[in-house]
């Protein structure tokens, strides 16, 4: 049975004479992946089975742009499980990719490089992340092979069951070992000779050939243990793309010429047609107010915690959120032509632009095993030369390279500097941070910039009285009236007024409220508006014009003007005091990214002492400018905080992605690096300054493990060992 078959469906008709063009394009894109392709019609182009491996979602991602930019074919990706058996296509594709060093090879008995591989990750030699169960597996396996060591050890110790022992260390050595020795094979036919696993099978295998078993099973025990700690900390690698699947409504109701209501799926939407949004609904596509009146939440897609007014004539977005009122909306897009959907796409293109962090033993091992073996060849086969008998001098010489080769195995530095940052995550992870793997904390170690989504992340969220201002007559008045009025509505600013009223509110008649308007009740004889300054016009009104920055509310008794209140997303008070942390944490470069208004944005960016800010940004565009900022870095990790969906991108974008997540999305949750849990502005450049000294540490133990390396070489190459 297999399961959980990604299925990636093409949008449009292919032509039958390109069919075979396309098969043929997409398998020639390198890597590995566990996928069906169907055309429009269901029908099947191609199938890839691995087992009941994960697809790989950067090679799925480059499908889909091959197909958009060679054929101008849309695609979409979605999951589907099968319940009988499948005959799949096996498709080689084991060859070195060049963005993704390490490919997994298929298991199956007719794919075509021939290989057996095991059903671990690790063991075929991919980078994909262990599940639970593979660490799981591997525990039990170090159990056992500690176990074998531990009776080895006592058996030798009694002459009768001492040859015996032999065997079980073999057997502790290779349940321990034998994936380390299975990938350093494979990567040599690979062309990666010079890799960590190929030394360390060297060095163990050396040590068996000099008759040290108990060695031998050490020191492959004790780099297995490393990289289970490694892998353990990556085990939660975020899935990018999963939090943003229920934002979009399943149905939508689509108005017939007839005026009948049809529900349809978004997907079968096409342009022109008449589509109705009541109130609390979200908006599916792009599309032109044709009737009615409206305010819409639009922080899905701007981030921002204003509510746009909406009238006939008036274009939303796919994702903006009906606040109040009904209204009939022309479709202008189709789906897959929605803002909401770019910001899908934006994510996929974000997730495969990021660059992957190679691990710290990986380059090391690149360098250091070259040079120890090529040392060992030196000192095994040169100095016979200088003997009476070559291989008189050989027998010595040849030792001390074996020798040199057992010392020489990186097992200090595989425990010591992922055990490091192991111990990093999980004093993070107390303080209520949430890294998901080691390599973010080694990125953030060389962080220079920090950019900031503003609304939720730097500022509450949530639009709060900051100024009230009155005509003399009502002085001390325009707040109380005001609650009067907008007592009875549900809008986001009526709450706000409703919140900064201390005095009682008492109850009022003839409540009647205009969509997108604005609010109206008698109280007392009085007629009290309350609404934006061109619904106080239409009714005859004097306004005296607010130019304060932020959302304004006017009010009105009698048709004689009263006063007006401002409204803005305040500040968050720990933000001061973060940002200031950040520059004592050596963070050079503070950004902000927004889609606010330009006035309110330097106001927030002076008040926090911000050296940067870039306003009424769309989501892509926050893209472009974190992009245009990792240029400008100079190589040095850039770090994004944000906490919407609109931020989702960015932060699966940034080089260190975090996200807020008592408050945050699952969208930004799950494409983030690091997860702040309460929200704590202060945790941001605390986990900076925890990533620099985990790094400062992790370099100390490398030089403490190579100077006694070093040292133990020297006195082993000479003889003294």
């Amino acid at each position: 049975m297999t399961e959980n078959i990604k299925i990636l469906k093409i949008i449009g008709e292919v032509e039958q004479e390109k069919r075979l063009e396309i098969v043929e394009n997409i398998k020639s894109i390198k890597g590995i992946l566990d996928c069906i392709i169907i055309d429009e019609n269901g029908e099947t182009l191609l199938k890839y089975a691995i087992d009941k491996w994960s697809s790989d979602y950067d090679i799925l991602v480059k499908i889909m742009n091959l197909l958009a930019d060679d054929y101008g074919l849309d695609s979409e990706m979605y999951d589907a499980t099968f319940d009988s058996e499948e005959d799949y296509i096996i498709v080689d594709k084991t060859e070195e990719n060049e963005d993704d060093e390490n490919v997994c090879e298929s298991r199956k008995d007719d794919c075509h490089c021939g290989n057996d591989h095991h059903e671990r990750h690790n063991a075929c030699g991919c980078d994909h992340e262990h599940g639970e169960h593979d660490i799981k597996t591997k525990i039990i396996e170090l159990g056992v092979s500690v176990l074998l060591l531990i009776v080895g050890i006592i058996l030798s110790a009694i002459d009768k069951t001492k040859d015996f022992s032999k065997y079980l260390f073999v057997l502790s050595y290779a349940a321990a070992g034998y994936e380390i020795l299975f990938d350093g094979l494979v990567k040599i036919f690979k062309g990666k000779v010079f890799n960590e696993n190929l030394l360390m099978s060297i060095a163990s295998l050396s040590a068996i050939i000099l008759g040290e078993f108990v060695e031998s099973a050490g020191i492959m025990i004790l780099f297995s243990i490393g990289e289970l700690f490694e892998h353990t900390a990556s085990n939660n690698a975020q899935k990018v793309i999963d939090g943003l699947k229920d934002f979009s409504p399943k149905t939508v109701n689509v108005i017939a010429e007839n005026g009948e209501i049809i529900v349809k799926k978004p997907e079968e939407i096409e342009v022109g047609d008449t589509i109705l949004i009541k109130s609390g609904e979200r908006v599916v596509i792009d599309g032109e107010i044709i009737e009615g009146t409206s305010s819409f939440d639009t922080k899905t897609i701007t981030g921002e915690s204003n509510y746009k007014d909406v009238k006939v004539g008036d274009i939303i977005y796919g994702g903006y959120v009906n606040v109040n009122g009904t209204v009939k909306v022309k479709a202008l897009k189709t789906y897959n032509e929605s803002t909401l959907k770019v910001i899908v796409d934006i994510v996929k293109q974000s997730a495969v632009k990021k660059s992957k962090n190679e691990k710290f033993i990986e380059k090391f091992a690149k360098i250091y095993t070259p040079i120890v073996v090529i040392l060992a060849l030196a000192l095994a086969f040169i100095p016979p030369f200088f003997s009476s008998v070559y291989l008189e001098g050989l027998k010595v010489w040849g030792v001390r390279g074996i020798m040199l080769l057992c010392i020489s195995c990186p097992c200090s530095l595989v425990i010591s500097v992922p055990l490091t940052y192991f111990c990093g995550v999980g004093f993070a992870a107390k303080k209520g941070v949430l890294i998901k793997d080691t390599a973010s904390l080694e990125k953030l170690s060389n962080c220079k910039t920090v950019v900031f989504d503003k609304t939720g992340t730097l500022t509450e969220g949530s639009l709060k009285v900051t100024k009230i201002i009155s005509t003399k007559e009502f002085t001390g008045k325009v707040i109380s009236l005001a609650s009067i009025a907008e007592q009875y509505s549900n809008h986001p600013i009526a709450k706000a007024v409703l919140k900064a009223n201390k005095g009682e509110i008492p109850s009022a008649e003839n409540f009647i409220e205009v969509a997108g308007k604005g609010v109206s009740v008698e109280y007392k004889g009085d007629k009290i508006v309350c609404g934006n300054k061109s619904y106080l016009e239409e009714l005859g009104v004097k306004v005296i014009e607010n130019t304060e920055v932020g959302a304004k509310l006017y009010v009105a008794v009698n048709n004689a003007y009263a006063g007006s209140i401002v409204f803005n997303d305040t500040i968050k008070k720990m933000a001061y005091g973060a940002v200031l942390e950040l520059y004592d944490a050596g963070i050079e470069k503070t950004v902000m990214l927004t889609g606010d208004n330009k006035d309110y944005a330097v106001k927030v960016r002076k008040e926090l002492s911000i050296k940067q800010s870039v306003s009424e940004l769309l989501p892509q565009d926050k893209v472009k400018e974190l992009e245009r900022l990792i240029e400008e870095s100079n190589g040095s990790c850039v770090a994004f905080v944000g906490d919407g969906v609109n931020d989702a991108p960015s932060i699966t974008r940034a080089d260190v992605g975090f996200a807020m997540g008592a408050l945050g999305s699952d969208s930004a949750i799950d494409s983030s690096d690091i997860v702040i849990t309460d929200d704590d502005l202060s945790k941001i450049p605390f986990t900076v300054k925890l990533a620099k000294r985990t790094n400062a540490i992790a370099k100390q133990n490398i030089i403490v493990s190579l100077a006694i390396k070093g040292l133990v070489l020297l006195l082993g190459a000479s003889g003294v060992f």
